[in-house]
């Protein structure tokens, strides 16, 4: 058995903002911003009525809606994400009771940064491949607003919130889930966020910005176009398929626009075949490649039997790719 996803849905939240309104308190411009990322507006969360916990159960409700089942048939649940509004109990238990699942329902949270989502969705394929699931949902939710420096221009004009969902079926026609998942601890300090809960720290100096995404852009810039379209090639050659004829779409990670277009120049593949909303959403961490697919099943552009890179990248270092048949 592998997990096909029948079921897709997204929690997008409503306030709007523009690289104009950075503008106004930043020494940054809606040119310089377009230029470097590609990202024109980003959803803010109000982080009161949109937590990450209550846009990962409106962006699961849609899920299963799309889907077409009952919530009592869901018997796992898996949520990503990076910057919680709860520590105890999981999102994926939030979720649970919102939705109606049953107690036979198993339930937990992943955090893998940007990656997450791919991670949770190779966490749920092992649990449908070895019989232990047939209706999973993974989740990738985030409100990265709440962890922005709005005093770097750097970074805080990266970010944007909201929650991605999809429900996995058990197949028993599909291949088996195919991916590769690669990190490297050394190279995690350019990308960090400490915890603020260390009270012992608080006085001290630079940890309260600790607190708030820290990001050297240009490494994890070079880190990105230099091993995101690698670990694609690898995964062709792992599982014997060609980028070329056997990929519909590549469905990556929306961090940075650039990165997307490098790294369709450098496997030779045409750029609309990479999809792109970063330009309206930002990069909402775990919770852009649900977002995505969700957009663009609502579009028609993804149907039944394409054949789809999902490709994410993030804090850790981690990068992850998998080749999947929707």
């Amino acid at each position: 058995m592998t997990g096909r996803i029948i079921g897709l849905g997204s929690y997008i939240p409503k306030k709007v903002v523009t690289n104009d309104d950075f503008a106004k308190f930043l020494d940054t411009s809606d040119e310089w911003i377009t230029e470097r990322t590609g990202i024109k507006e980003r959803h803010i969360a109000d982080h009161i009525t949109e937590k990450p916990s209550t846009m990962a159960v409106e962006a699961a409700k849609k899920a299963i809606e799309d889907a077409g089942i009952d919530p009592s048939q869901i018997d796992l649940i898996v949520t990503a994400c990076t910057t919680p509004d709860l520590v105890i109990p999981s999102m994926s238990c939030v979720v649970q009771e919102a939705i109606g699942a049953t107690e036979n329902c198993g339930c937990f949270d992943v955090n893998s940064a940007c990656p997450g989502f791919v991670a949770a969705w190779n966490t749920v394929q092992s649990f449908i491949e070895t019989g232990n699931s047939k209706y999973a949902l993974c989740i990738g939710s985030e409100c990265n607003s709440n962890f922005a420096n709005f005093q770097d221009r750097g970074t805080c004009i990266l970010f944007g919130d909201g929650a991605g969902a999809a429900v996995l079926k058990a197949d028993g026609t599909a291949k088996p889930n195919q991916f590769i998942m690669r990190s490297s601890g050394a190279r995690g300090g350019c990308l960090r966020c400490e915890a603020a809960r260390q009270p012992d720290r608080w006085e001290e100096e630079g940890f309260k910005t600790a607190t708030s995404f820290y990001m050297q852009g240009r490494e994890v810039f070079k880190f990105a176009v230099t091993e995101v379209p690698q670990i694609i090639k690898d995964l062709s050659e792992k599982f014997s398929f060609d980028l070329e004829n056997d990929v519909d779409l590549f469905i990556l990670h929306q961090a940075n626009a650039r990165i997307i277009e490098a790294t369709a120049k450098k496997l030779g593949i045409p750029r609309d075949r990479f999809p792109m909303n970063i330009m309206n959403y930002g990069n909402a961490s775990s919770a852009s490649i649900p977002m995505l697919l969700t957009q663009l099943k609502q579009e028609g552009k993804i149907k039944p039997g394409m054949k789809l890179v999902m490709a994410s990248f993030g804090a850790g270092l981690t990068w992850d790719a998998n080749y999947i048949v929707y």
